[in-house]
């Protein structure tokens, strides 16, 4: 009887917690389908993800800790308006903000400072039921890249002090640089008057 006691004990023990991103409401309005990230790089993950949004369809990726699972259901830019001012930028390993760039270690600070703002700062969202994280890495980019981003994205939130924050949807978009076109050579002088 002991032993089963402490087998029970250890299974409970290891039970994982389950995170939803951007929230749980989310995911059971929606029901998103997982997508497996292993063998796509970041342009191919993000176009699927945009194509799918067109089709009213969404995705999700899944991310395993020690501790936790992660399920996080990432937008795509599909030609909407959104404000710029209302997101927070994570572009490689720096934050993004319309006053300039800041080293990623003060990501919390941003985070709370983005989500807490209310309209007070145009620098930051003008309501936490606006803002979003939007994350730009480079085309080429990696499964291994994207989870390592995330994962902190994540874990960094969850430690966050944040008033409000379980009315708060952690709207997560994913982006990549377009090239710049080529330039257009300007026209030959002789038809010029």
């Amino acid at each position: 009887m002991k032993k089963l006691f402490i087998l029970l004990l250890i299974f409970t023990a290891c039970k994982k917690e389950v995170f939803h991103y951007p929230s749980k409401d989310f995911f059971k309005e929606y029901n998103p389908v997982e997508i497996n990230v292993d063998n796509l790089n970041f342009e191919e993950l993000t176009d699927s993800i945009r194509n799918g949004l067109y089709e009213k369809e969404h995705y999700f990726i899944e991310i395993n800790d020690s501790n936790a699972t992660y399920k996080i259901s990432p937008f795509a830019l599909t030609g909407g308006y959104i404000k710029e001012s209302n997101g927070l930028y994570i572009i490689n390993d720096s934050i993004g903000l319309i006053k300039g760039m800041f080293p990623i270690n003060d990501l919390s600070k941003y985070l709370k400072l983005h989500y807490e703002n209310n309209g007070k700062e145009y620098f930051y969202a003008s309501s936490y039921k606006w803002a979003y994280v939007k994350l730009i890495l480079t085309k080429e980019g990696d499964s291994e890249k994207l989870k390592t981003v995330l994962l902190n994205l994540v874990k960094i939130y969850n430690q966050t002090d944040i008033e409000n924050k379980d009315s708060i949807s952690l709207n997560i978009i994913l982006d990549y640089p377009l090239e710049q076109p080529a330039l257009i050579p300007p026209p030959p002088t002789e038809y010029i008057n």
